[in-house]
C-alpha cells in the first residue's frame, strides 16, 4: 500500500490516491505532519491515517451533521462520501450511529412523512423520500401505517383544500374548467380515484 498520486483538492486539501484504489481526502498541512510524499515508503503513516486519522474525522464530520438536523443513513452516506471517506470508515461511522439511535430510517420517515402529507401527494411524498432512503419499501409500509391509524390527511380533504385555494366552483365549474383542475392534480402526484372523490363528494 503506497501513495500513487498526490492532487489539489480545494484551496486547502489535497487527494491522496493509494496503489489499492483506495482515494481520500487529506489536508495540506498533513503532508507535512506524516512526511507524506511519492517516491517513499509511507506506510507506517498510511496506516495510522487510515485506522485513527480519518475515522476520527469523519466520526466528527457525521455527529456535527446529524446535530444540526435529523438524516438517514443515505443522506450521512452521501454526505461523507462526497467529503472522500473510503467506504470502510463511512460503513463504520454509520454502524455507529445506529447504535447509539443518533441516525434511525424508520424515524426520519414517519417524522418526514407526517410533516409533508398535509401538503403533499403520496406519489411527491415518495419521490422526496427517493433522494433521501434506499429502502423504498420501508417508506410504502411506514405511510401505509400512517394512513390505516389515521394520522395523516386524507387525499380526497387536501384535494378539496387545494381546490379551494385555486377558487374553483364546485358547483357552476363548466367541463373545461373541470378538466383543467384535473390535469393540474394528476401533475401534483393525486391519484384519479382520489380527484374524482373529491369533486363528487362536492
Amino acid at each position: 500500500m503506497d501513495i500513487i498520486s498526490i492532487d489539489d483538492f480545494k484551496s486547502n486539501k489535497v487527494k491522496i490516491t493509494l496503489d489499492n484504489g483506495i482515494a481520500f481526502v487529506l489536508y495540506k498541512g498533513d503532508l507535512v505532519k506524516y512526511g507524506l510524499s511519492l517516491n517513499r515508503d509511507n506506510s507506517k503513516e498510511l496506516e495510522i491515517i487510515l485506522d485513527e486519522l480519518l475515522p476520527k474525522r469523519a466520526l466528527s464530520r457525521a455527529l456535527k451533521i446529524v446535530s444540526e438536523r435529523d438524516m438517514t443513513e443515505r443522506m450521512i452516506y452521501e454526505k461523507l462520501n462526497g467529503d472522500m471517506y473510503p467506504e470502510d470508515i463511512i460503513s463504520s461511522v454509520i454502524d455507529r450511529l445506529k447504535k447509539e439511535r443518533l441516525v434511525n430510517d424508520e424515524r426520519f420517515i414517519r417524522g418526514f412523512i407526517e410533516a409533508k402529507s398535509s401538503k403533499k401527494s403520496k406519489r411527491d411524498i415518495m419521490i422526496a423520500l427517493s433522494s433521501k432512503v434506499w429502502d423504498m419499501n420501508l417508506c410504502e409500509n411506514i405511510y401505509d401505517e400512517l394512513k390505516s391509524d389515521d394520522c395523516l390527511k386524507d387525499e380526497s380533504e387536501l384535494i378539496k383544500e387545494l381546490l379551494r385555494k385555486r377558487h374553483y366552483d364546485f358547483d357552476n365549474a363548466d367541463y373545461e374548467d373541470k378538466q383543467k383542475q384535473i390535469r393540474y392534480l394528476s401533475s401534483k402526484g393525486f391519484s384519479y380515484d382520489s380527484i374524482h372523490s373529491a369533486l363528487k363528494d362536492e
